[in-house]
């Protein structure tokens, strides 16, 4: 497990938030999302997206309309939630939270460091750079796949936020 997905499972625990890790998942649902999300775009216009390395580009690119920035996080914070998915990038592993009422955009991490001394897969992943910290991206989205909640590693890029 890497050392930013036990980050976030120390804060959903902090919180009182259950949850189950589900390894090797992450595939499964990245194609679930796809089909949820962005099943009207043609193969063409994903691949000159780059969507493969950044879902999320259906929205940066304007594709697909959504909320953006602090309106996205306060959609996201008044979603009614059941049951939902944090779906890292960079992880195999996925997080299911069964009862998501209470989770908010503040409960949520995306963040990660090289220098941390659980892991050398940062390391090697991003450089070393002592001391910086990395931003990945994280789809949150209900267990039914009607809304999506995206926080990226570009800071002048997201949240996203889209129900259709």
């Amino acid at each position: 497990m890497e050392d930013f997905v036990q980050k976030q499972l120390n804060r959903l625990q902090d919180r009182n938030i259950s949850f189950e890790v589900m390894p090797n998942r992450k595939n499964e649902l990245e194609l679930r999302w796809e089909e949820a999300f962005a099943k009207d775009m043609s193969k063409s216009q994903k691949r000159k997206m780059a969507f493969k390395q950044c879902m999320w580009n259906v929205f940066s690119w304007g594709k697909i309309e959504c909320l953006k920035e602090q309106r996205a996080i306060e959609a996201f914070d008044q979603q009614k939630k059941a049951g939902c998915y944090l779906i890292y990038a960079f992880d195999e592993e996925a997080i299911y939270i069964p009862k998501a009422s209470r989770l908010k955009a503040k409960d949520i991490t995306h963040i990660a460091s090289p220098t941390d001394e659980e892991t050398n897969v940062n390391i090697e992943r991003f450089g070393n750079n002592p001391g910086v910290t990395y931003l990945l991206d994280l789809y949150i989205v209900d267990e039914l796949f009607n809304w999506t909640y995206i926080l990226t590693h570009e800071e002048d890029c997201g949240p996203y936020f889209h129900k259709p």
